[in-house]
């Protein structure tokens, strides 16, 4: 599978993941909030807080645009030559930027710096961390597998 057909899988999944990361947010703040997440998802089409069903809509949407962004743009990770830094460094800024037009648009975020911001911001780069380091670890067990692997194929070969 080339570069753009897995970029293609991984947004599809990232979309998906991003709509239903949503979904839940606003399950847990209305929970949160009233106890009640059926009545916050009424609330949040109602007049009375200024959203409408497409506003909910463009919300579910834009949140699956940045699971799309987020998961598809690590096939950034699969460029050989690119060391993890460069790859990192670039996917960590593709991602908190798409955070940041999103969140302002959908005003998770406002324009100006804020305590809600900072806040935001904070949970987002450990959101981030929290994943980079569970994939690393992931695939630093598979490689040393690998390797295993490969001593125990080297070492049969010399006997």
């Amino acid at each position: 599978m080339n570069l753009k057909n897995r970029f293609l899988f991984k947004a599809a999944i990232g979309f998906s993941l991003g709509v239903l990361v949503t979904i839940m947010i606003n399950i847990i703040c209305g929970a949160l909030e009233n106890g009640n997440a059926v009545t916050y998802l009424d609330d949040l089409s109602s007049i009375r807080y200024g959203r409408s069903h497409i506003r909910v809509m463009l919300e579910l949407l834009t949140g699956g645009l940045l699971g799309l962004i987020g998961n598809g743009g690590a096939v950034v990770y699969e460029i050989e030559s690119w060391g993890i830094l460069k790859a990192t460094t670039v996917h960590f800024v593709m991602t908190m930027l798409a955070f940041f037009i999103i969140g302002v648009f959908n005003g998770w975020l406002t324009p100006g710096l804020s305590l809600v911001n900072v806040i935001m911001t904070c949970i987002m780069i450990f959101v981030y961390l929290a994943i980079w380091l569970i994939q690393y670890f992931v695939y630093k067990r598979e490689i040393d597998i690998i390797n295993s692997d490969i001593k125990l194929l080297k070492s049969r070969e010399d006997t």
